[in-house]
């Protein structure tokens, strides 16, 4: 939501001094996009795999590849629509002097930054950037020592000394450090969860709104005043988070119409521009009133992101991503292992494995090779456990 308020009145103070500072302050929504990719990613990392290199590779690879599947199927439709139906050619969106094939190619692949077909795709390069760049800085943030001095190095180290890393996205070098903030919280997350359960949530959560309010503020003067805010957007966003979390535990509510708008922020990310900037501005603007205009684009693009799932859905596209990511999983060896499961046995089911375990041990060498159990092995006494837990049959 900041980033559609962001954008629809960031042109100028034409609805509003108020508006006009709270949209320079929504720009806050890019870092905390950035800060969610880290924290998502390094949770998600399988963290059990023997081969960390291999891992990281594979695990980007499934990452790129269900980003691109979903980009490319919006892309493809957008763009046509643009150029057939509502005059907007290539050579106005690239440039007359561009070559267009070249342009198209690279914004097809997330690299045409400023100059997309849909100027907001200029994120698209930023956390493609960041992402290539995970597995370097999940390796500096498990380590304690190295993590801190790195962390302080990007916050107080002068700007143009992380400008080469705009070679790998544009924007990395304004926001690596949001990006590495993220992953480090999630490596400590247990220890923050054990803090948050010893304090009061009203507490964390007011003094977590009294020092986030000031930061975005802060952030707009500065945005107006052009100077760079990257230093603020980290604690921002640490407060912003801490403040939903603290919300949440205090109403113990799971917020189920969030979530809902969150499933759909990647398209609603992707289309929202086409709808206020490109296709119909007339009439999300002929609303007047800075809240009736943001609500006319929240509810368009929502509309047209459940159409999109619609589609998808109908078409099999689910099908095709999960087949693409199913074959990343079993080539990179990321299949979740078995013993996974063992945490869902009941009671009664975890002694019979136990029994079975047992009697294995005892019967002949046929028997345990046909269960897939041996002595000493670990891996293949959990193999046994998972077929008696199938045959007493545990949900899968």
């Amino acid at each position: 939501m900041a980033m559609l308020f962001h954008h629809l009145f960031l042109a100028g103070p034409e609805y509003g001094q108020v508006a006009y500072v709270l949209a320079r302050a929504g720009k806050i929504c890019v870092a905390l996009f950035v800060f969610l990719s880290g924290y998502g990613m390094a949770i998600s990392f399988p963290k059990d795999m023997p081969g960390k290199v291999k891992t990281h590779f594979f695990v980007l690879c499934k990452r790129y590849a269900k980003f691109f599947l979903n980009y490319w199927f919006v892309f493809f439709i957008a763009v046509p629509v643009g150029v057939f139906c509502f005059g907007r050619p290539l050579e106005v969106a690239y440039g007359e002097n561009a070559n267009v094939i070249t342009s198209f190619v690279n914004d097809m692949l997330g690299q045409q930054n400023y100059n997309s077909y849909n100027i907001t795709w200029w994120f698209n390069g930023l956390i493609l950037g960041l992402w290539l760049l995970f597995p370097l800085l999940y390796w500096l943030m498990t380590r304690r020592i190295i993590s801190a001095c790195f962390l302080v190095f990007l916050l107080f180290c002068p700007k143009w000394m992380l400008n080469t890393l705009d070679l790998v996205g544009v924007g990395v070098s304004s926001y690596i450090l949001t990006f590495s903030t993220g992953i480090f919280l999630a490596l400590h997350k247990d220890e923050i969860n054990k803090l948050l359960n010893r304090l009061n949530p009203f507490l964390v959560l007011g003094v977590s709104v009294v020092i986030a309010v000031p930061l975005l503020y802060w952030r707009a003067i500065r945005a107006i005043a052009n100077l760079s805010s990257y230093r603020i957007d980290p604690f921002a966003t640490v407060f912003i988070a801490l403040a939903v979390v603290s919300l949440c535990r205090i109403t113990k509510r799971r917020f189920v119409a969030m979530q809902y708008v969150g499933r759909h922020s990647m398209n609603m990310y992707l289309t929202h521009t086409f709808i206020f900037a490109y296709f119909f501005p007339d009439f999300i603007y002929g609303f007047k009133y800075p809240v009736l205009i943001f609500l006319a684009l929240f509810a368009t693009s929502l509309l047209l992101s459940i159409c999109i799932e619609f589609a998808k859905r109908r078409i099999g596209f689910y099908r095709l991503q999960g087949k693409v990511v199913d074959i990343i999983n079993r080539v990179g060896g990321l299949v979740p292992k078995e013993n996974n499961r063992e945490k869902d046995l009941t009671k009664s089911q975890k002694w019979l494995c136990q029994a079975f375990l047992y009697g294995c041990g005892k019967f002949s060498e046929k028997l345990r090779f046909c269960c897939g159990f041996s002595h000493g092995s670990v891996k293949s006494g959990r193999t046994a456990i998972f077929w008696l837990w199938l045959c007493c049959g545990a949900e899968t």
